[in-house]
């Protein structure tokens, strides 16, 4: 049997819920247990994030920003606090994301209208279905310190 390092074992919503810290309820019904705390910078809204992602149903892992790609999966990068238009990402990950620092990990438990909705995510995840979602905060870049986002007036291409 071969051994692997921490980092190379995949996510499992059984083992996470083992190193799991006591659940919170944020008053949109997001409940949330930290299963580390980082110990880098908190996003503010404006903030650029990137993260790594697990999406459960049940006890089923349904998708994973690392799926198919090993080690050197891309991170979803996304504006802290956007839940609309590009740069957006799902409300219920961003509410739930309240709070964590850089180096963090949290299983979020996500109620239907602020993830999939009436739609689901079919053939996996019904209509208004809750799911989790273990989310590990990677980086983030304060708000305007990103000079390709920022518009030179003086530039000549834009």
């Amino acid at each position: 049997m071969v051994l692997l390092p921490p980092h190379a074992q995949a996510l499992s919503k059984k083992r996470i819920l083992a190193k799991a810290g006591p659940p919170v309820t944020l008053p949109s019904g997001i409940t949330y247990r930290d299963i580390s705390i980082g110990k880098g910078y908190t996003p503010r809204p404006g903030d650029s994030v990137a993260i790594h992602y697990s999406l459960f149903f049940k006890d089923l892992e349904v998708e994973s920003s690392r799926e198919s790609q090993g080690l050197a999966a891309s991170p979803v990068g996304f504006t802290f606090g956007a839940t609309s238009g590009p740069g957006s990402i799902m409300r219920g990950i961003s509410e739930g994301m309240d709070g964590m620092k850089v180096g963090g990990l949290r299983l979020m438990t996500v109620p239907p209208e602020l993830a999939f909705g009436q739609k689901g995510r079919m053939p996996l995840i019904p209509s208004n279905a809750t799911v989790d979602f273990a989310v590990s905060l990677l980086s983030c870049k304060k708000a305007g310190t990103n000079p390709i986002s920022v518009i030179d007036p003086k530039a000549q291409v834009y």
